[in-house]
C-alpha cells in the first residue's frame, strides 16, 4: 500500500471513517512535531514522537483492512495515551500534552460503550495523578505538585470537559442513529427500484424473445439479438440490488454473467468456449458499465456467431487500469478477418452500437486481427 492511497477510504459507517480521520489528523500533528523538535534538541520528545507516528501508521493500516472500530479505537486510544502521558512525564509537566490528555477521553465518549468511556477516564486520571506524585517525589522543586489552586483548577477543568462531552456524545449518538435510520430507508428504497427495473427489463425481453419465435432467418437472429442487449442492462440492475454498493459493479463478476448468458444463447456447445476474465479494476460505476455491457455484447456475440467452428476456441475480455485511463481488450482465436479494420465501417446495428458506445465513453477503439479478432478501447472515467 503507498502512502497517497491511505487518504482514500470508502467506508459507509461513519464512525469508522471519523476514527480514520483521528488516525490522519494525529499521525500529521506528530510528523510536523519531530522536526520543531529536533531543532530545539529535544530529542527524547523526537523519539516518543516518531515512534507515536509509526504504531499510528500501523494501526491507521489496520483500520482500513479491516474496519474493526472497536480495536481500532483501544488502538489508538493507547497509543495516544502512552505518547502524551510519556511527554508530560519527561517534560515535567511543562508542555501542552497536559491540556491534550484533558481533551482525550472525549474520544472514548464516540467510539466506545458509556461505561468503557468512564473507566478510561478513572484510568488516565489515576495514570496522571501517579505521574504527578512521582514527579513531587523526583522534582520536589517543580512548583506545580506545590500549587494547590492549579491542582483544582486541573481537576475542575477535566471534569467540566467530560461533562460537556457527555452532552455532545448523546447528541452525536443520536444523530448517528438518524443517519443509520435514514441511510437504511434510501438503500431499502434503492434496492427496490432496482430490483423493479430489472424485473421490467426482463419482462421486456421475454415479450422479445416470444417474438423471435414467431419469427425466421434474419428476423429471429436480430431479435435475438435485442433480447440479449436488454438481458445485458437487466444483469447490470440485478447485481446492484443484490449488493450493498448501488453505484459500483464488480467488473468480472458482471461479464462472467454476460458471458454465461450469452453462451447458453448462441453456443451450440458451451463447453467448447473457453472464457477468461482479466480486471486491474474491481468496481466501476453504473453508467460505465451499462456502457461496457453493450460493447462486450456485441462483441462475445460476433465470437460467438462467426469466429469458431465446432471444435469451439477462447475468448479473452481484459480491463487494464492506470493512473489516468482504463484499457478494455477483447480477443478470441477464431477465423479472424482479412481486413479487420473495414468491420467498424459496416452498417450493421451491432457495429453501429460499438462505435456509439465508444463515443460515449469517449473512447478510442481499435481492431486488429494478430490471430483471430482483438479489440482494445482505451477511455477515462
Amino acid at each position: 500500500m503507498n502512502l497517497t492511497s491511505l487518504f482514500h477510504f470508502d467506508r459507509k459507517d461513519p464512525k469508522t471513517v471519523l476514527l480514520y480521520r483521528f488516525h490522519l489528523v494525529a499521525l500529521s500533528i506528530n510528523l510536523i512535531a519531530i522536526p520543531i523538535d529536533l531543532y530545539r534538541l529535544r530529542t527524547e520528545n523526537a523519539f516518543i514522537e516518531g515512534a507515536t507516528a509509526f504504531a499510528l501508521l500501523l494501526s491507521l493500516m489496520h483500520l482500513r483492512k479491516y474496519a474493526r472500530l472497536r480495536a481500532s479505537a483501544y488502538s489508538f486510544i493507547f497509543i495516544i495515551s502512552a505518547a502524551l502521558l510519556s511527554l508530560i512525564y519527561i517534560n515535567h509537566f511543562a508542555t501542552m500534552s497536559v491540556v491534550f490528555i484533558l481533551l482525550l477521553p472525549l474520544t472514548t465518549l464516540i467510539f466506545l460503550s458509556l461505561k468503557e468511556s468512564f473507566s478510561l477516564t478513572l484510568l488516565y486520571f489515576g495514570v496522571l495523578a501517579a505521574l504527578l506524585y512521582l514527579e513531587h517525589l523526583h522534582n520536589p522543586a517543580n512548583p506545580l505538585a506545590h500549587n494547590f489552586q492549579a491542582l483544582f483548577n486541573l481537576a475542575y477543568t477535566a471534569v467540566i470537559i467530560y461533562i460537556f462531552g457527555l452532552l455532545y456524545h448523546f447528541t452525536i449518538l443520536r444523530t448517528f442513529q438518524e443517519l443509520d435510520a435514514s441511510n437504511h430507508q434510501k438503500a431499502l428504497l434503492l434496492r427496490e427500484v432496482h430490483h423493479r427495473v430489472k424485473n421490467n427489463l426482463n419482462m421486456i425481453a421475454s415479450i422479445v424473445g416470444l417474438h423471435s419465435n414467431t419469427l425466421e432467418g434474419k428476423e429471429r437472429e436480430e431479435m435475438q439479438k435485442t433480447q440479449s442487449r436488454i438481458e445485458s442492462i437487466a444483469i447490470v440492475h440485478e447485481m446492484l440490488y443484490k449488493h450493498d454498493n448501488f453505484a459500483r459493479i464488480d467488473f468480472k463478476l458482471y461479464i462472467k454473467r454476460l458471458c454465461d448468458l450469452l453462451l447458453r444463447t448462441y453456443a451450440s456447445d458451451p463447453k467448447t468456449i473457453r472464457v477468461t476474465i482479466e480486471s486491474d479494476a474491481e468496481n466501476l460505476p453504473l453508467e460505465i458499465m451499462v456502457q461496457l455491457g453493450i460493447m462486450v455484447n456485441e462483441f462475445v456475440t460476433n465470437s460467438l456467431k462467426y469466429a469458431f467452428d465446432e471444435k469451439g476456441g477462447e475468448i479473452t475480455v481484459s480491463l487494464a487500469q492506470t493512473q489516468e485511463e482504463y484499457l478494455l481488450t477483447y480477443r478470441d482465436d477464431g477465423i479472424g478477418h482479412p481486413d479487420p479494420q473495414t468491420l467498424l465501417n459496416q452498417k450493421s446495428l451491432g457495429i453501429k452500437l460499438i462505435n456509439l458506445t465508444a463515443k460515449q465513453l469517449k473512447g478510442t477503439l481499435k481492431i486488429s486481427a494478430p490471430s483471430g479478432l482483438q479489440y482494445q478501447m482505451r477511455f477515462r472515467i
